[in-house]
């Protein structure tokens, strides 16, 4: 398999990896996301190399170079829209979290109040010596 191959092959790992991440989210499979990230991180390197390579195989193409690149920079584009789109489901998951947390931080101080309340004081049993 030659660099343009392999490059293919790296990106639409990406891209599996991206629509796993949102399959994680949307489940709140934490240990899910957390290993597609990680993947993604150690792909990235790689994909870094094979563009070199293969920006060097499409030399050789001439004017089908132009049209390599531009099918490279398209993809790209479409993986930078899937991780936003991550993203901003991520955040939305976020903040539908923080404001339940939020929520019940309200109901635990309501329960405090309404213990004072309706248990009032209570004396030891050895509060003196007789």
């Amino acid at each position: 398999m030659n660099a343009d191959q392999e490059l293919t092959a790296a990106y639409q790992e990406w891209r599996r990896l991206a629509e796993a991440e949102s399959r994680a989210i949307q489940a709140c499979d934490w240990s899910l996301l957390s290993a597609c990230q990680k993947a993604l991180q150690l792909i990235q390197p790689r994909i870094t190399q094979l563009t070199n390579a293969a920006r060097n195989e499409w030399k050789k193409l001439g004017a089908a170079r132009r049209q390599r690149e531009a099918q490279v920079n398209a993809t790209i584009y479409e993986l930078i829209e899937l991780e936003k789109r991550n993203h901003t489901l991520l955040q939305a998951v976020r903040e539908t979290a923080l404001a339940r947390l939020e929520q019940l931080d309200r109901a635990g101080q309501n329960l405090k109040r309404l213990h004072r309340t309706y248990a009032g004081e209570t004396t030891a049993a050895w509060s003196s010596f007789s």
